[in-house]
């Protein structure tokens, strides 16, 4: 592949490997923490969506997930529930509580 544009370097000659499996290209996941420009964008290719409930009251998350279901089945992808969420978060585990938030915290 060849390409040019005004934000990066060309391209010249380009392949990406390894190429997708028997022409269908792998399961990608879409991350968001606040914004939810990101359940759109994977319900519209029909991707994955992950949420990192890091930050934010558990109602945000509820809502960035109603919205990506939603949208996967307005795109044609499926039911609400045949839209794949994950969710995550960060844990820090020590002896007892005291010396972890001491060792977590800056």
């Amino acid at each position: 592949m060849n390409w040019a544009g005004r934000f990066r370097a060309a391209l010249a000659d380009f392949t990406s490997v390894p190429r997708p499996l028997d022409g269908v290209p792998p399961f990608v996941w879409h991350g968001s923490v606040r914004t939810s420009e990101i359940a759109e964008q994977a319900a519209r290719y029909g991707d994955g969506f992950f949420v990192n409930n890091m930050f934010a009251p558990m109602e945000h998350y509820a809502r960035s997930v109603a919205l990506y279901r939603r949208r996967f089945t307005h795109h044609g992808d499926g039911a609400p529930e045949d839209g794949a969420v994950g969710a995550g978060s960060g844990i820090w585990v020590h002896a007892n509580s005291q010396e972890a938030v001491r060792e977590y915290r800056p």
